[in-house]
This record gives structure tokens, C-alpha cells and sequence, in this order.
């Protein structure tokens, strides 16, 4: 997700403008904040923590297609 400075964030997986939720919680290091990003549109997720620092675990886009099994 980027969006410096309160611009817009937009999705780095598959563009989606302003469809992001971002949450920040108590960090599990036990001081300081994690932060977590998560695009509605096709399930990426960033997060951010005092000791690893920033990680991102990008969805699969274009979704596979579902298929009807028999």
C-alpha cells in the first residue's frame, strides 16, 4: 500500500485506490505499535513492527479463476 503525506493509498498488487483497511494494535515485541494493511479488493497485506520492520505478503492477481467440480 503506498500513499505518502495522506494521498490516496493504493493497492501495489492490483491498484485498488482507497480500498485498503489499516489497523494499528500494541506491538507483540511489547513496546511500540505493529501496523497492518490489508487491501479489501484482492486480500494483500502489509505489515509493519519495531524489530522486523516492514513485510508483504502479496495475493495472487488476477484471482484464479474458480472451477466447478464434478
Amino acid at each position: 500500500m503506498c500513499g505518502p503525506d495522506g494521498a490516496s493509498l493504493r493497492c501495489r498488487v492490483c491498484g485498488a485506490v482507497d480500498e485498503i483497511v489499516a489497523d494499528e494494535v500494541p506491538s507483540m515485541a511489547g513496546y511500540g505499535e505493529d501496523t497492518c494493511t490489508r487491501c479489501t479488493r484482492c486480500g494483500s497485506v502489509e505489515t509493519t513492527d519495531p524489530i522486523f520492520g516492514w513485510r508483504a505478503k502479496p495475493a495472487t492477481w488476477p484471482p484464479a479463476p474458480e472451477h466447478d467440480q464434478p
